[in-house]
């Protein structure tokens, strides 16, 4: 059941959640946007990823260190028109030092009110997920919200064990818990469907922990399952293993 007939992707604006504290990960303070991984600002690296599947507009709600956003996105645009293709359109706002993302969600979307569809990102990810899929199970379902599921990641391979015997059967072959799903980051929302469900949200202040159990609660909420690569930038260690995925993939593009 599509909820939006002839909707494009070119259609659909991205809000980009970029706010929070600025992180010291290389060696200076700066927000997570100007974050460089395998040479390009974690923002490019989300817009990018959208564009590849077609969108082309994006509002970026900002907090501490708005100009840089602002200076950022501005050298995005300026590198895509030198290299003759369509600039993204790229708005950002501040919404607050400290807001939370539901705070910042609500003050996107009074700045959106023609649009029927929202996709919703945070700026500090790097992953290959099908975005286009996602969509296409958000437009099926006809649900006020999806989200991208991903398996738990973990740093260390899970011990096979018995439970009578001190003895170890074996090592997990990646550190991946596999019975275990997460919120990947990604969402798609239904602007009359998510009215109608939500009620009064105007409390809210996380969109993950108060508006997305609402949703669930509600019956209006679903996933989509993402089984490829997933990584959350919090910190250097985080920084090294997407540049690592990066370049694997740009050496392998059959994979990517």
């Amino acid at each position: 059941m599509n909820m939006a007939p002839g909707e494009s992707s070119a259609d659909i604006p991205v809000v980009i959640f970029a706010g929070g504290d600025l992180v010291d990960l290389q060696g200076r303070l700066q927000p997570k946007a100007c974050v460089r991984v395998g040479g390009r600002s974690l923002l490019a690296h989300v817009v990018q990823q959208f564009r590849s599947h077609g969108f082309h507009q994006f509002l970026v709600c900002s907090g501490a260190g708005h100009e840089q956003v602002v200076r950022e996105s501005a050298s995005l645009a300026e590198a895509a028109a030198a290299s003759h293709g369509a600039a993204p359109v790229i708005d950002v706002r501040f919404t607050g030092d400290s807001a939370g993302t539901a705070c910042r969600l609500r003050q996107a979307l009074e700045t959106l009110p023609s649009a029927r569809t929202v996709a919703i990102s945070y700026v500090d990810i790097v992953s290959d997920v099908d975005l286009t899929a996602v969509r296409q199970t958000h437009d099926t379902e006809g649900v006020a919200a999806t989200l991208t599921a991903v398996n738990l990641p973990t740093r260390f391979k899970p011990l096979g064990v018995n439970l009578f015997s001190s003895r170890v059967r074996g090592l997990a072959t990646k550190p991946i818990t596999e019975d275990t799903l997460v919120t990947g980051g990604y969402y798609f929302l239904n602007r009359e469907l998510f009215a109608a469900a939500i009620g009064d949200w105007s409390g809210h202040q996380s969109f993950e922990e108060q508006t997305l159990p609402c949703l669930a609660a509600a019956a209006n909420l679903v996933y989509h399952k993402h089984d490829g690569y997933w990584q959350p930038i919090d910190s250097g260690r985080d920084v090294r293993m997407a540049e690592k995925f990066l370049s694997s993939r740009s050496q392998n593009p059959i994979s990517s």
